[in-house]
């Protein structure tokens, strides 16, 4: 599967690039008729956006071997990445030691901010984790 951010070739399982770390997951409008479709594409709705990013990464990345950042925020973005599909959010982007999430889009739920304050609240959790890993290899934690 050819990534559509910078065309590296990933395994066709694959949700995101391992290259660029760009989303490799879309969505199937293939079902919907061509009215419903139009009706999609210019619904207006109340979204709730999300930014997540590591505070300290450029400081912390000089030090380190760039396929090791690679890997590491490949490892954080595919994790982050599940804990939004468990909240019903969507991934819009991936960039640098950031990531993007929308609730509302394009299925709206009530409660769409607080499922963003989850997802927050348990990537927090997921990099204090990794943090534990990282500073036994590195000696220093994951800045936070």
């Amino acid at each position: 599967m050819h990534c559509p951010e910078c065309s590296f070739e990933n395994p066709e399982k694959a949700k995101f690039c391992m290259e660029c770390a760009a989303s490799l997951i879309s969505i199937d409008h293939s079902h919907l008729s061509k009215r419903s479709h139009q009706q999609l594409a210019g619904e207006r709705k109340h979204a709730t956006i999300m930014f997540s990013d590591l505070s300290g990464y450029t400081a912390m990345t000089e030090n380190m071997d760039p396929e090791d950042v690679k890997n590491l925020m490949g490892d954080i973005f595919e994790k982050a990445g599940r804990i939004v599909e468990k909240y019903e959010g969507t991934v819009e982007r991936f960039f640098g030691d950031e990531i993007m999430i929308l609730f509302g889009v394009p299925k709206a739920h009530e409660d769409d901010p607080v499922r963003a304050i989850h997802t927050a609240l348990e990537i927090h959790k997921l990099v204090d984790k990794l943090s534990l890993e990282f500073e036994k290899k590195y000696q220093t934690p994951l800045p936070l």
